[in-house]
Parts: C-alpha cells; sequence; structure tokens
C-alpha cells in the first residue's frame, strides 16, 4: 500500500453490515488527556495507526474514533462498543491501538478482550507502543501484558481520585460546578463564572412557577409553552451562544421533564447548589442522586428569579398528585385540596375520586386506607369536595372578616395560642443567656489560676482536685441552661417571624368569592377530616383547617 492513496475512513461513514474481515483502526482520547499530552491527540494516534496498517499490509481498515471519552469504561463508548460487536459477529480479522490505555484503563475489561474475546474470534491484537503483537508474542509479552493493564487502571483511578478532590475543593469553596448558566440566565461578558439573568428567559420561568401556583398540569404548561413558541432550554442557550451542540429536538418541543427541572431549582432563588450527584465509581459512571441535606447551598451569589414564598408553595405542591384519576373527568372535576386532606383517625391522605352520576358532580374525598385488606381505617371519613368547599370558602371569609375588622384583636388570639413571651420576658431571658455564657468563660479563667496555684505550691493536688470538680459541674450544668435558652429564643423568634409571613399572604384578600389552587396552597397547611358522628341526615362532620405558618386556629 502506498501512505499517499491509502484512505481509511470512519465507521459512521461505512456500511458495517456488508464488510468483513475488518481492521478496527482504534483511537481514544479523553477531555483529561487532551490537556495532558499532545502526542495522545486523535490525529496523532491516526498517523501511528497509518503507519502500522501499511506496513503490515492490514486490510480493511476503518477508524473507530471515541473523542472526549473516560477509558475506564467499555459501556460508555460508542466507537469500541460497536468495534466489540463486529468481533463478537466474526467480522472482524485485526484490532489495531496506539497502545493498551487506549483500548481500556479497566484492568477486566482490557484483560477479557485481550485474553478471551479476541482469540476466541481469531482476531489479530496490536498495541503499537507497547510493542504487543497476538501474531507474534511470546511468554514473556503474554506475562507482562496482565500487568500493564493493572498499571493502566491504577493510573486512571488514582487520576480519579485527584480530579474528584479538586471538584470537590471547588464545590466546597462555593465555585459553581456546572459549566452552563441554567435557562433564565446567562454568563457574565466579562465575567463567564458570574450569572446575569437572561430578560427572555427569566419572564418564562416566572410563568412557569406562576402557572403552577395556579394548579395547571406540567403537562399542559409545557404543551401551552410549545404551542406560543418559546424556545426550549438548550434551543435558548444556542441563541445565547452558550451551547454549540446539535439538538435533536425541535426549537419549540417542550415536555414535562423540562417543566419539572425548572421548578425544582433553588438556583432560582438566587443560590448556587453543588453537590446534588456524584457519580458510583471511576468504572461506573452511572449518575446518584444526593439527599438535599448533603447538598452544598451558597445563598445570594446571584440575583433571584423567583421569591422564596413562591418557590416553597410549589415545592410543596410538587408533591401531590392533581389529576383526577379517571380520564374522563377535566373540567369541573380539578382536585382543589390536592395532597391537603387527612384523616384524624389514621393520618392518611384521602384519595380524591371523581364521580358523576344521572349528570350530577359527586367528585369526594375519602381515607386511603379505607378500602385496604389489611391495617384498613374503620371509617372512610367521606366528604364531597363540594361541601369542603363551601366549609373552607366560608371559614376563609370569616377569618379575613376577623382580620380585616381589628387586626390587633386577631394578633392578640395568636399571640395567646402561641403563648408567645412578651418584649420583656424575652429580652430577660437574652439577659439571662448573656450571663450564663459569660460565667461559663469566667469559670474556664478560675480554673486555669487553680491549675497554676497548684503548679506553684500554693494549692494542694487533693484540693485542687476537689475545687476543679465543682466548678466543672456549674460548667456542665451552664451548657445545658444555655442550649435550653438558645432553643426557646430561637423557637419564640421564629413564631414571631410565622405569624409575620402568614399576615403578608393573606393581606392581599379582603372578601373570597371563591377557592383556587393557588388561594388554597397559598393559606392553607392541611385539613383534618373527623369520625362524623350520627347517620344520613343527622350526620354530623368535623373538620380542621390547619393554617400554613400558625396552625389550627380552633381553641
Amino acid at each position: 500500500m502506498n501512505t499517499r492513496t491509502l484512505t481509511i475512513k470512519d465507521y459512521t461513514q461505512v456500511d458495517l453490515t456488508q464488510q468483513e474481515n475488518i481492521t478496527v483502526v482504534y483511537c481514544r482520547l479523553s477531555n483529561d488527556d487532551k490537556n495532558a499530552n499532545e502526542s495522545d491527540s486523535i490525529a496523532n494516534q491516526k498517523k501511528i495507526l497509518l503507519e502500522v496498517v501499511e506496513k503490515e499490509q492490514l486490510i480493511n481498515p476503518i477508524y473507530f474514533v471515541d473523542d472526549g471519552i473516560t477509558g475506564t469504561s467499555l459501556s460508555y463508548r460508542p466507537a469500541i462498543s460497536r468495534a466489540v460487536e463486529l468481533v463478537e459477529a466474526g467480522k472482524v480479522k485485526n484490532f489495531i491501538v496506539k497502545d493498551l490505555s487506549r483500548l481500556a484503563r479497566n484492568y477486566l475489561d482490557s484483560g477479557k478482550l485481550i485474553e478471551i474475546t479476541f482469540p476466541e474470534n481469531d482476531v489479530r491484537f496490536i498495541a503499537v507502543n507497547d510493542g504487543f503483537d497476538s501474531s507474534k508474542q511470546s511468554d514473556n509479552d503474554a506475562n507482562l501484558l496482565p500487568l500493564r493493564n493493572l498499571f493502566n487502571e491504577w493510573y486512571a483511578r488514582d487520576t480519579s481520585k485527584k480530579i474528584r478532590a479538586v471538584k470537590q475543593a471547588k464545590a466546597k469553596a462555593g465555585e459553581r460546578m456546572i459549566s452552563h448558566a441554567i435557562y433564565g440566565y446567562k454568563r457574565d461578558a466579562e465575567n463567564p463564572k458570574k450569572w446575569v439573568i437572561d430578560p427572555l428567559g427569566a419572564e418564562i420561568v416566572q410563568r412557569i412557577f406562576s402557572e403552577v401556583k395556579a394548579g395547571k398540569t406540567l403537562y399542559k404548561i409545557a404543551r401551552d409553552l410549545e404551542r406560543d413558541h418559546v424556545e426550549t432550554p438548550s434551543r435558548r442557550r444556542i441563541s445565547l451562544g452558550e451551547n454549540t451542540q446539535v439538538v435533536s429536538l425541535g426549537i419549540y418541543n417542550w415536555n414535562r421533564s423540562m417543566v419539572v427541572d425548572i421548578i425544582g431549582k433553588m438556583e432560582y432563588l438566587g443560590h448556587t447548589v453543588n453537590g446534588k450527584t456524584r457519580r458510583k465509581s471511576f468504572k461506573d459512571k452511572t449518575t446518584i442522586k444526593l439527599p438535599k441535606e448533603e447538598w452544598l447551598i451558597f445563598k445570594n451569589t446571584h440575583e433571584a428569579i423567583i421569591d422564596q414564598e413562591t418557590f416553597d408553595i410549589v415545592q410543596k405542591m410538587r408533591q401531590h398528585k392533581r389529576v383526577s384519576g379517571n380520564p374522563r373527568f377535566k373540567i369541573g372535576h380539578e382536585n382543589l385540596f390536592a395532597g391537603l386532606v387527612f384523616c384524624e383517625t389514621c393520618g392518611s391522605k384521602h384519595y380524591y375520586c371523581a364521580f358523576e352520576k344521572n349528570g350530577q358532580n359527586l367528585d369526594h374525598y375519602k381515607c386511603s386506607k379505607y378500602a385496604r385488606t389489611f391495617d384498613r381505617c374503620e371509617n372512610p371519613h367521606y366528604i364531597r369536595k363540594a361541601d369542603l368547599e363551601d366549609i373552607v370558602l366560608t371559614e376563609l371569609n370569616q377569618l379575613l372578616k376577623t382580620i380585616n375588622f381589628d387586626k390587633q384583636v386577631f394578633l392578640k388570639k395568636l399571640e395567646k395560642k402561641f403563648q408567645l413571651e412578651s418584649s420583656k420576658t424575652m429580652n430577660h431571658q437574652r439577659q439571662k443567656l448573656l450571663a450564663d455564657e459569660r460565667r461559663y468563660e469566667e469559670i474556664d479563667r478560675i480554673i486555669q489560676r487553680l491549675y497554676e496555684d497548684t503548679l506553684s505550691g500554693k494549692l494542694t493536688d487533693e484540693r485542687f482536685m476537689k475545687m476543679s470538680q465543682t466548678y466543672e459541674e456549674e460548667q456542665t450544668q451552664l451548657i445545658d441552661t444555655i442550649s435550653v435558652a438558645k432553643t426557646n429564643l430561637s423557637a419564640q423568634e421564629n413564631q414571631s417571624l410565622d405569624v409575620s409571613r402568614f399576615m403578608d399572604r393573606v393581606k392581599k384578600y379582603t372578601q373570597l368569592e371563591a377557592l383556587s389552587v393557588e388561594i388554597v396552597n397559598e393559606l392553607i397547611d392541611k385539613i383534618i377530616i373527623h369520625k362524623p358522628e350520627g347517620t344520613k341526615r343527622n350526620r354530623i362532620l368535623t373538620i380542621d383547617i390547619h393554617y400554613n405558618f400558625i396552625g389550627n386556629l380552633k381553641d
């Protein structure tokens, strides 16, 4: 063959089903390798392998290239996965790589290919820089090969460990770990690590949160965005010049998953959130979602798009199924109290049942445990949706009337309910806490002086032990006292704050003509349905409404 006339095509340009006796010319480069060594570039690998193909006169050569992909696992590399399929199908004659590390940095993967898969399918394997050729190997080559593969795996493990340590350090320092700005933001032209608001995207984010609050289904939100020709997040990044990858979906093809992804991001509160996921290992790239308790949250790092109140309401609503289980019922059968109705007897949620009879709407709620065979609730705690709606609307309007008539009377009622301490009492508690903290520090100094007096001979060891023990016991009591005082003060301050938050939500309403999903979720935390008393027409049903931040107002 002549190097000036030989042309090797990529496997994506060839109908592999029509090929026989293929020479797989395999090249791989990870993102880490790109920055480390020019000699490992794809172009250089091709050049080296082309020379060997020419020299050995290997027939039907075809390039299989995995560019920017790690070598720690075969399953995440499309090119080598396809090549191995061809090997197992008996279509490959030769398999050539620059060195063993290009084939795999996983000892088990490389060992299986070289010692089992290739020999079983009569494939000649060549690793150029390692001087290995299965058609010419000696016993010494066979003995050294597993050691080389082990070294490659150790290198991959060590490199992965170092990279992970660097990333963890950056994450803990508050450095944003994603390369692009999320939908609604864009990277600052002067400082790419800084996010600034993208007005068009931010408007859509606010629209999505608002529509979720209003009770619109996620599927309907996605369809409406598509109808209104709103660019998808990936397309928006292309428009902003932040994404050059080819996007397979259409420009406006929104789906439910995109909406779910947006409404779950704390970044819209203005926070940087790191450590939400991790990989299983350097070999297994499966992503594992971490619990929220393990996230690293750095507050107020960029301008917020969504306020905390809206975000909290939407997160609460996300947990509840709002669409009726019966697809025949839509308009007029909305689950207004989704996730808010509970059984007083067993504490379980109530099912929402959409039902019609002779054209009459008979939608109702009943205890989810009542229909069970085992661990069954003793009573369905049945209540018609229309009746519950009337009761809640009446209670809310009575509450609004009380607040609007005399806000101070209402606040006094809350103060009595919570048994809030007066400002004078709280000040007394703070002064007592401060005095206890000072006494704790003073005891430390006293014990230090006693120790010095013992060393100088002014105080006997026996006397020192007795006195220090007394002071240490006092310190132990102070630790408990200080802890309890801090907890009590914090609880009282939070109660005051919660009352304020409820008043902020309720002040925009004067009288309600009807209930909406948004109103219900803004004001109500849960509704408790008690076991009914009496039967049929004399049936009496008691419900308790627990409001957000202030709980149940019944005496």
